[in-house]
């Protein structure tokens, strides 16, 4: 029987699969099209192909997403979910791999929201199931600016929320959480534009010119053309988005950031403090791209900053050492 070592980080707004001596093989949208009628609810689409026909579905269809700040929503559908993107990197015929998997989750789960990650990939019947911490994961990376025997401050600057987290030999120290992240930046947009232009447009409209032109950076002349609907005549027109225009949502939702960031050190103890002012911190997560975030953080909590290379894929690339070192994989679990 062929066996197979994936981890899955299943995101708010991603679920991303890493394959063990493969890399990353699947990186879709968590998202579900799903058909109301009298008796059922059926899954129509998922993940690429359901982001395919987003805003060209039925009148009796909805899109779902099934994981929202990190927590399950439904069970189910995220069972479903889950199982598609499973099939699609795991190829056979006629007897069921040996699958072990490794379960990226973030920090801030409760309990029963524990449970619920339990019972979607313990129902899904996979050989072996272990459960690590998205930030641990993300710092057995080989980072050049992670230093072992000393606390490392990671951000996790999520879709649906960031995460902040302590490290020391791949142990939390402390951790900490906000419901702030790419997913409440994309609907700061669409209000802020709709209030000082009168300008419709929806979150996802609203991500792509943030991933476009958003910046930190007050004198970015970057600019966007694009279709919008006038909120007078209902009607689209096509318009000139500056940066600028931008910077208002952008900068509040960071700095919100920023101040839990420099809550959450003065919480530390004065060595962990010590450490982390003298390395630095490290951001990751797709949040974590937007344009001038190393220098505005840099500036305002005077220490270094680092964003690492590839940071939306960062919490399962670790796993890679976990699969190789199954005593690491023990204690990581057993200390965490």
């Amino acid at each position: 029987m062929s066996g197979y070592e994936l981890c899955i980080d299943v995101g708010s707004n991603f679920t991303t699969i890493y394959k063990r001596g493969s890399g990353i093989v699947l990186r879709e949208p968590s998202l579900i099209l799903i058909e109301n009628n009298a008796k059922n609810i059926k899954v129509c689409k998922i993940g690429l192909e359901a982001q395919k026909v987003n805003g060209k579905n039925a009148s009796n269809q909805t899109f779902v997403k099934p994981v929202i700040e990190g927590v399950i929503k439904n069970v189910e559908l995220t069972q479903k979910m889950v199982l598609y993107f499973i099939n699609k990197v795991v190829k056979y015929k006629l007897v069921k791999p040996n699958i072990k998997i490794i379960v990226s989750i973030p920090t801030s789960l409760t309990s029963a929201q524990y449970e619920d990650y339990k019972t979607v990939f313990y129902s899904i019947g996979f050989a072996k199931i272990d459960f690590v911490y998205n930030c641990v994961c993300a710092s057995l990376a080989d980072l050049p600016y992670f230093s072992m025997g000393k606390a490392n401050l990671l951000v996790n600057i999520g879709g649906g929320k960031t995460e902040i987290s302590a490290i020391v030999n791949n142990k939390i120290i402390n951790a900490c959480s906000l419901n702030v992240g790419g997913n409440l930046i994309d609907k700061c947009i669409a209000e802020h534009l709709q209030k000082t232009k009168n300008y419709i447009i929806s979150n996802n409209i609203a991500c792509k010119i943030k991933q476009e032109i958003g910046s930190l950076y007050e004198t970015d002349k970057s600019n966007l053309e694009i279709i919008v609907q006038n909120g007078d005549t209902n009607s689209p027109i096509q318009t000139i988005i500056t940066a600028q225009e931008l910077i208002k949502p952008i900068y509040e939702n960071y700095f919100k950031i920023l101040q839990t960031i420099q809550a959450f050190l003065n919480q530390c103890s004065q060595e962990v403090a010590q450490d982390i002012r003298n390395d630095g911190i490290i951001l990751y997560g797709g949040g974590s791209l937007i344009t001038g975030l190393e220098k505005f953080f840099k500036k305002i909590l005077q220490l270094s900053v680092f964003v690492v290379d590839k940071p939306e894929i960062l919490g399962v690339v670790g796993s890679e050492k976990l699969f190789s070192n199954y005593s690491l994989l023990e204690s990581v679990i057993e200390e965490n």
